[in-house]
């Protein structure tokens, strides 16, 4: 196995999210070493910040960070699936960086949690808020109302970066459509896609702004938002 560290071993690949360019070492350490640095380029991430990786899964940014940072004021990794949680509890867990297990409801990843949203962080105490493919599997009601929580949480000159499916001149929100993507979407919410107009009119109804868009590089065809309070 590719280690960064001789103390902290890669995820295995069951519990890796994200695709099957995840599956190689060398690749998950490189894309998530490259995302840390898009995070210091587009969100002004730093050694001080406090980060939270919402939909945190088995750590891939934390183990960025520790690769290209080494040290970090506050990681928070929030997830909805105990198991992952547990693993980065054992791993990856230390000074600077904790993990917490969140029991809400998501049709996907956690079918029986709370209807109650939370971010599981303090209002205005988020510099980097990172959310890689969790809005692409979400339904527009959670969309809503975790943008709203999110304009909360932010610090007043903290940023989001946050992927999604969005096109132009589709309907404003829809489930694993047909024929769109490189995938057969399978199960609930496996691709949830929104009209951009859509998505940004819940951008700003949560108090947010749009920084940064670019359209379709991410995983799947997802696009990249960098956003920041209004």
């Amino acid at each position: 196995m590719f280690n960064f560290g001789p103390q902290t071993p890669l995820p295995p690949n069951k519990y890796r999210m994200g695709g099957k360019h995840f599956k190689n070492d060398k690749a998950f350490i490189r894309t998530s070493v490259k995302d840390v640095k898009r995070l210091e380029k587009l969100c002004g991430l730093t050694i001080d910040s406090a980060v939270l990786d919402w939909g945190c899964g088995a750590g891939r940014l934390a183990i960025g960070i520790k690769e290209h940072l080494k040290s970090i004021r506050d990681y928070h990794g929030v997830d909805v699936q105990r198991e992952l949680i547990d693993w980065c509890q054992l791993n990856l867990a230390g000074p600077g960086y904790r993990f917490t297990f969140v029991d809400v409801s998501n049709e996907r990843y956690n079918p029986d949690g709370s209807p109650e949203r939370t971010l599981s962080a303090d209002p205005h105490s988020v510099d980097v808020f990172y959310a890689y493919s969790v809005f692409s599997h979400m339904n527009a009601a959670d969309t809503a109302g975790y943008l709203e929580i999110l304009g909360e949480t932010l610090a007043p000159t903290g940023k989001a970066f946050v992927t999604c499916f969005v096109e132009e001149d589709v309907p404003e929100w829809e489930e694993n459509p047909a024929g769109y993507g490189p995938l057969e979407w399978k199960g609930r919410l496996h691709c949830t896609r929104f009209s951009r107009q859509y998505f940004e009119s819940l951008v700003n109804a949560g108090g947010l702004a749009v920084d940064r868009f670019e359209y379709g590089q991410e995983t799947d065809g997802q696009s990249l938002y960098i956003l920041r309070r209004r």
